[in-house]
């Protein structure tokens, strides 16, 4: 008769629990940046990702670079109802949501006489 060791049992009860899984892929893509300040500009052309859930207390690997020779982007994470501004990061980076929710990133240029550049982005939950 096998009896398993409390370690098999954690580490069994980790892997359920997704603790010892690979990050996953949330969110990728790219947009247009938000000079226009609009999810869908007068052309038809996208400039904030599609929206997708974040879960309480878990953490989001957030990652976009810019085309463009002198371009400096940042993201601003936006709930999906209000539009409003959760989380604003102006490098790559890690972000843990206070609540579950359903988001939006879009990407605001920020060097001047700049704009309408392409972003690629990324976002994963953490390691």
């Amino acid at each position: 008769m096998y009896i398993p060791s409390a370690q098999s049992v954690l580490t069994a009860g980790l892997a359920l629990t997704g603790t010892l899984t690979e990050p996953r892929t949330v969110s990728e893509g790219s947009v247009l940046d938000y000079a226009v300040e609009k999810c869908m500009d007068g052309d038809g052309h996208a400039r904030c990702s599609k929206p997708f859930v974040v879960t309480k207390s878990t953490c989001y690997q957030l990652e976009w670079r810019t085309e463009g020779a002198l371009t400096h982007t940042t993201a601003e994470v936006r709930d999906a109802g209000s539009g409003e501004t959760v989380f604003y990061r102006d490098t790559n980076g890690e972000w843990t949501p206070e609540k579950g929710e359903l988001v939006y990133l879009d990407f605001k240029p920020k060097v001047p006489a700049t704009g309408n550049q392409t972003v690629h982005y990324v976002v994963k939950t953490c390691e």
